[in-house]
């Protein structure tokens, strides 16, 4: 996925953070490989594989301030259970 897409759905119009959103999705794309298969890398190329990577960078990049009101989540909603179906498709 490249950053313009990743910034469209996360709907950032500058380009202050740049760099922070390609070191994010760097480390979002290992965690969902790592989690499903590190060795058969078809699924890289799914809509889902993309969704999930984006779901981490948007909420890594939200909670990347150290003191918050609010209760943090260490995975966001959905990435679960996409990993499961992207398990299910190198089966």
């Amino acid at each position: 996925m490249d950053l313009i897409t990743l910034k469209t759905y996360l709907r950032i119009d500058h380009d202050f953070d740049d760099a922070i959103l390609n070191l994010l999705q760097g480390y979002a794309e290992q965690y969902v490989i790592n989690a499903v298969d590190s060795e058969n890398l078809e699924y890289k190329e799914t809509p889902l594989f993309d969704f999930a990577v984006t779901l981490l960078v948007g909420h890594w990049y939200e909670q990347r301030i150290a003191s918050t009101d609010v209760a943090l989540q260490t995975i966001p909603f959905g990435v679960t259970g996409i990993i499961v179906q992207l398990r299910g498709l190198v089966e």
